[in-house]
């Protein structure tokens, strides 16, 4: 008698079988968070495929030369929500520091206390998922490159408007100033001439015939 054979029953057609699930993050399939950790904390990169990682170990370090500390994780299998991406790389920021990026086959989350998120969301914007080693420099280069600082746009623009109410309150002042004088200027009394004016001011034609007058009845 030959040995049994082992007999495997396929699913039914069009359903598959449920695949482990997360059980510190709702919803999350496929992944081992404490492994994902331990990877970080080792050289920076988690769940890169093997032919990836050097890619990918040359981008933290090319962070690093900007002064960055980044990390990377990539998940090949894609999650039921979109949010879990940004879930799993908060959860890891919270354990190993830094900047946590996290590249899924079909969107990308981060977390991190040095960029901003508008800064990140650009990060995302346009990357090739399909080439982790490229998305992630792509995301590395618009993080780290010159951006405007809109909190200094915003009081640089107050101030504008402070200093421009104050000029208009000024010229206002002034027009009204000028609009109270007349268009000649105030008008002021001429003073009354001087005792000592009167006394050095020549003679008047009436003065001389007077003074006539009187040495001839003299």
């Amino acid at each position: 008698m030959g040995p049994e054979s082992t007999v495997v029953l396929a699913a039914p057609a069009g359903v598959l079988a449920a695949p482990t699930e997360n059980k510190e993050l709702t919803g999350l399939v496929g992944v081992d968070m404490g492994q994902l950790s331990r990877d970080i904390a080792d050289d920076g990169v988690a769940g890169a495929a093997p032919e990836q990682v050097p890619a990918m170990l040359e981008v933290v370090e090319y962070a690093k030369s900007k002064g960055h500390d980044v990390s990377f994780v990539v998940i090949d299998q894609q999650q039921p929500r979109f949010t879990l991406y940004r879930d799993i790389a908060n959860q890891l920021q919270e354990q190993v520091g830094g900047t946590v990026i996290v590249l899924g086959p079909n969107s990308v989350g981060s977390s991190s206390p040095e960029f901003s998120r508008v800064i990140q969301e650009q990060a995302t914007q346009d990357l090739t998922l399909t080439d982790p080693p490229g998305a992630a420099r792509q995301m590395v280069d618009v993080m780290t490159d010159d951006h405007i600082d809109w909190t200094l746009v915003g009081l640089g623009l107050i101030l504008v408007v402070v200093v421009g109410a104050v000029i208009a309150r000024l010229r206002t002042r002034r027009a009204r100033a000028a609009v109270a004088a007349g268009p000649l200027g105030p008008v002021v009394d001429d003073p009354a001439p001087s005792s000592a004016a009167d006394a050095h001011a020549p003679a008047s034609a009436d003065d001389e015939q007077a003074k006539a007058a009187d040495s001839s009845a003299s």
